[in-house]
């Protein structure tokens, strides 16, 4: 038998996202220094990671105070890994759990493409 896979193959490898929705409150409602400065050290950090590795524009859900990113799944250990890195040193440096503030989770498409697309 001799099949023909060229004629179905896709010339660039074919990756699945992970979608991560960024779960924090607004810093503004905050009123602890310590717990805002690193609260906003940590959405600075994630959303500018997110950006980075975003293969969609990212969303938000205003209503949530959540933000999307699709990411790559060859990025997907990276993302998780960084994150968790950069909680750990905003703990260590600020002496607390900023996870119980702000965390990341995976969902589904579907959510992603309900949020609102955030304007560049």
């Amino acid at each position: 038998m001799n099949f023909n896979v060229g004629a179905c193959s896709n010339p660039q490898p074919m990756a699945f996202r992970g979608i991560y929705k960024l779960t924090a409150p607004k810093v503004d409602t905050i009123k602890d220094e310590k717990e805002k400065n690193a609260l906003t050290d940590i959405l600075m950090y994630t959303v500018m990671m997110g950006y980075g590795m975003s293969v969609a524009t990212p969303r938000v859900n205003e209503k949530e105070g959540s933000l999307y990113f699709k990411i790559d799944d060859n990025k997907n250990a990276e993302f998780e890994k960084s994150y968790k890195d950069a909680v750990a040193e905003c703990n260590k440096i600020y002496n607390l759990d900023i996870a119980k503030k702000a965390y990341i989770q995976k969902v589904s498409e579907n959510e992603f493409n309900q949020a609102k697309e955030i304007k560049q």
